[in-house]
């Protein structure tokens, strides 16, 4: 009995720990296995030059976000169709002011066009002649919805489907504190950079500091929207069927999930807490020392003649040869 409940636990935990990593790594055809990572240096030297590379990245939560919705209507008369489309977006506004203050709404006109049908005519001398005619009206335009908080977009969506707008074009996460960010990044990289030359100068016996150096940085921003992978959902039968048993196969979902940058390679992290999707920042930080003084062959002999020229009036001028 006892042999049995220890084999129970084990099967319980193997299939606890399948389901931390994921129906993604499910249904990868190859397995994880134990291997062998490679390391990317981050620091390089030979006898002439040193190259100390830092990576940052900045999680930030949005300042606030803007969904963008597509509204269609379409109407047998022009005046018909723009009541029955500002009806629906005064409606909307009304809702959505008395679900929050914080929100903004502003109505950006795309196209008004007829649409056509075709009408036949019979003439005496022509058979059948087939002439276009407007049928109808089909007005085009966008609600950009500004709002703070995240969640609130589930409000927004629920308030917008009410009135038949269901279509949700994109939303932009928007930022107002990129150069606080900025120079966050650079401070850290900096004490990074000083932590790392007093243990090279250490290591390497040698004072890196008044060394002769060269630098590079770099800036980038990725976005939420640009962050989302698509994959199939996972599921596979495990039932052995007859040879002569039909088997319809379901249909795989195919979804997205958000993959933020991880730690990996870069050598700090700020605000790595947070866990909805963030607009991330990043900075590359490269310094090049030079190890060796430029020296001249031996038996050189380095002459720094000046010649000057001295004008009637009595004014000297350096002359450049």
């Amino acid at each position: 009995m006892k042999a049995k409940f220890i084999l129970a636990m084990i099967i319980c935990t193997m299939g606890i720990n399948a389901q931390h990593s994921g129906n993604y790594n499910a249904s990868r055809e190859t397995p994880y296995t134990n291997k062998t990572v490679n390391t990317i240096p981050t620091s390089i030297s030979d006898e002439y030059e040193m190259t100390i590379k830092i990576k940052g990245i900045y999680n930030e939560k949005a300042t606030y976000q803007r969904a963008v919705f597509s509204v269609l209507q379409i109407g047998k008369t022009a005046d018909e169709t723009n009541k029955l489309m500002d009806e629906r977006i005064q409606n909307t506004i009304e809702k959505l002011k008395n679900f929050s203050n914080e929100i903004d709404v502003v109505v950006d006109f795309i196209s008004f066009v007829p649409s056509y049908s075709f009408d036949i005519q019979k003439k005496i001398f022509n058979p059948k002649t087939y002439n276009e005619k407007p049928s109808g009206f089909e007005l085009k335009k966008n609600i950009i919805v500004r709002y703070k908080n995240t969640n609130d977009l589930n409000k927004i969506i629920s308030i917008c489907a009410k009135e038949e707008i269901y279509d949700l074009a994109k939303v932009d996460y928007i930022t107002t504190n990129t150069e606080i960010i900025r120079k966050t990044l650079q401070q850290k990289a900096v004490e990074e950079y000083k932590r790392l030359l007093a243990e090279y100068s250490f290591i390497m016996d040698t004072n890196l500091t008044k060394k002769q150096k060269r630098l590079t940085e770099a800036f980038e921003t990725i976005y939420p929207m640009e962050s989302y992978k698509a994959y199939s959902a996972y599921s596979q039968a495990s039932i052995n069927f007859t040879p002569n048993s039909q088997v319809n196969e379901i249909k795989k979902n195919e979804t997205q999930f958000y993959d933020a940058a991880l730690l990996k390679t870069h050598s700090f992290v700020v605000n790595p807490e947070i866990t909805e999707p963030s607009i991330q920042l990043f900075y590359d930080l490269t310094i090049r020392i030079k190890l060796t003084e430029d020296q001249l062959p031996k038996n050189t002999i380095q002459v720094n003649n000046k010649y000057y020229l001295i004008t009637p009036t009595g004014n000297i001028k350096p002359l450049i040869l």
